[in-house]
Parts: structure tokens; C-alpha cells; sequence
């Protein structure tokens, strides 16, 4: 079953709005640690929150508590992605040990975007891409993370984390 999970992880990574590489872990950059972060939420980062919430209650589904732990996991992967210019899955298996480690994370599983000007649009695209809208619909996540960045030129990046403790 282990083996199974991480199959499907490692799948749905591979999946994403534009051609995402995924960084080898034993690459991670030393300064790729959450503990420092300070966690902030912008207006932005509420509503995606509220808007994922309420689909998925619509479903049935229960809503998801936001998690700091996991927000400091996705500002930081975002803070990478602006210096990068693209969206990635980079080092995902660095902010899963992270998270395991500090929440006692049992799955965790991330959607990223970028470029979208509102939060219905990103979680509108999320929910057209089949392996995003699966992160979005599963029941066993109860929380998650959150971070939006704009870089200099106003183009938004957007990251959740999702995770089952």
C-alpha cells in the first residue's frame, strides 16, 4: 500500500498547468528550511481558502484547517519558485520530511499555479486539471497550507499543501 501511495505521489507531481521538473532532493539548498519563516496571510491567501472550503463542503466533503507549519513549507517553496521565474514541484520531498517530522504528516500532496490575476481563476483552473481537483477532493486531508507571491513584474504564484495528520 506504502509502495502504491507513492506511485500515485509521484504521479501527480508530474502533473501541472506547464511542464514542471522536480529537482532531486539530495540537491536541496541548505537555506530551504520552514523554521524561520514567519507565516502571514494576505487577502489573497483567505480567499482561496474560503473558495476551496466551500467546494468542498459542496461535495461532502469536510473543510481543511489551515496549517501554519504547512504555509511556512508553501512561502518558502513559493519565495523559490519567483526567484526561478516557473512554477516547480522542487524539493517536494524536503517539505514532506518537513512536515512529517513537525505535524506527524501521514500524506501530503501540493497544487501550484501562476499568472492567474484572481483567486476564483486559480482555483477554477485547479479544479479543470483532473490530478489538481483530486488533491482538492480528497477526503482524507484535513489540512493545509497556503501562499500567494506576486513578483516584480505583479505576476501572482500560488502554492497549498495539502496534508492528512
Amino acid at each position: 500500500m506504502k509502495k502504491l501511495s507513492f506511485v500515485l505521489v509521484i504521479f501527480l507531481l508530474n502533473i501541472s498547468f506547464i511542464s514542471c521538473s522536480v529537482k532531486e532532493d539530495d540537491q536541496a539548498l541548505e537555506e530551504y528550511k520552514s523554521e524561520s519563516i514567519q507565516v502571514e496571510y494576505s487577502e489573497m491567501d483567505y480567499e482561496i481558502v474560503e473558495i476551496i472550503n466551500a467546494y468542498r463542503v459542496s461535495k461532502g466533503l469536510s473543510s481543511l484547517n489551515i496549517l501554519n507549519e504547512a504555509s511556512k513549507e508553501a512561502i518558502l517553496h513559493n519565495q523559490y519558485m519567483v526567484e526561478q521565474g516557473e512554477i516547480s514541484h522542487d524539493y517536494f520531498f524536503t517539505r514532506l520530511e518537513n512536515l512529517k517530522k513537525s505535524v506527524n504528516a501521514k500524506s501530503v500532496s501540493e497544487n501550484v499555479g501562476y499568472g492567474y490575476s484572481s483567486t476564483q481563476s486559480i482555483v477554477d483552473a485547479w479544479l479543470r486539471s483532473e490530478s489538481h481537483k483530486k488533491n482538492i477532493e480528497t477526503p482524507g486531508f484535513t489540512d493545509f497550507g497556503v501562499s500567494t507571491t506576486q513578483d516584480e513584474k505583479g505576476r501572482n504564484y500560488f502554492i497549498n499543501i495539502f496534508v492528512k495528520r
